[in-house]
């Protein structure tokens, strides 16, 4: 394996056995990330005064939320090698973990108008890309939701209304897509070569599989375009909990659609309610369908 030793390697497939192919490739691109600051020293022999540096560089290049999943990564490594006698103690267990507020406020939540700033983008995008983009503000999924995405979860009644199944086990759950975003995908869906219906909807040119970090990309290509380069795709999902409670969803309700384990997360977005639009929100498409949201008159 590429930047790990052959032992090293054997480590991490122990520890991550029982992980996700998707968790177990992130937690394996956070070890070869530690490992290349570390001038070919064995990660077993690493010191606190090491693993302090290496938080402190990624404070100093990467957002607070991504420098504490790296921690936690790491963390949690490190204890298994303990637990299993590879190594004495963590090094990690001595340093301040990184920390992320998880209220969030309104840097963290797209304006109305900005929404329909990144829509008026769409023309400028491929038929894939403007159906991510359209899916992910529509529905407030996570990452791994959108790119598991089948189209047999693809559903539409007798009365033309549509929907998605997304997330898994105890997360999966049934969500509303706005015409617009259906006629975006299906739009997109022409241009596929379809073998089954339990082909994944998005993937690459190539049609592999994509990954998160190739949606992180697209999004930020798009929010570049737009003018908005301050936001992310997590803004998305932070955006749609807000015009939700907006609208006055309860709690309850928005655990469901965001397949929340506590409805209690709501409360991150109560600050934040008081900096978005004031017009309530209703989430219905103009008939022209260039905007996703549209205020109540």
């Amino acid at each position: 394996m590429e930047g790990l030793s052959e032992y090293e390697y054997a480590l991490f497939k122990e520890f991550s056995r029982k992980l996700k192919p998707l968790s177990r490739s992130d937690y394996l691109n956070k070890l070869i990330l530690f490992k290349s600051t570390l001038n070919d020293k064995d990660l077993l022999s690493i010191n606190t005064n090491e693993s302090k540096q290496f938080i402190e560089h990624v404070n100093n290049i990467y957002a607070k939320s991504t420098c504490e999943k790296i921690y936690s990564y790491l963390h949690s490594f490190y204890n298994f090698l303990v637990k299993e006698n590879h190594i004495q103690n963590n090094p990690f267990a001595n340093i301040n973990k990184p920390y992320v507020s998880r209220i969030k406020n309104k840097n963290d939540v797209l304006s109305l108008d900005e929404l329909n700033k990144l829509i008026s983008i769409f023309p400028n995008l491929n038929k894939r890309d403007r159906a991510i983009i359209s899916f992910l503000i529509s529905t407030g999924c996570l990452l791994n939701e959108l790119i598991s995405l089948k189209w047999k979860d693809l559903m539409v009644d007798n009365k033309n209304n549509y929907s998605c199944k997304i997330g898994t086990q105890k997360k999966e759950r049934i969500v509303e897509l706005p015409p617009s975003c259906w006629n975006l995908i299906m739009d997109y869906k022409e241009s596929k070569d379809i073998n089954s219906m339990n082909d994944l909807v998005f993937t690459s040119r190539n049609s592999n599989t994509i990954t998160d970090r190739n949606i992180r990309l697209i999004v930020k290509n798009a929010l570049s375009l737009a003018g908005l380069s301050n936001y992310s795709a997590k803004d998305f999902r932070h955006s749609f909990a807000t015009f939700s409670l907006k609208s006055g969803i309860k709690d309850e309700s928005l655990k469901q659609k965001l397949g929340w384990s506590d409805k209690n997360y709501a409360m991150r977005y109560k600050y934040v309610i008081n900096f978005v639009d004031s017009d309530d929100i209703d989430y219905i498409i103009d008939d022209d369908q260039s905007n996703i949201y549209k205020s109540k008159k």
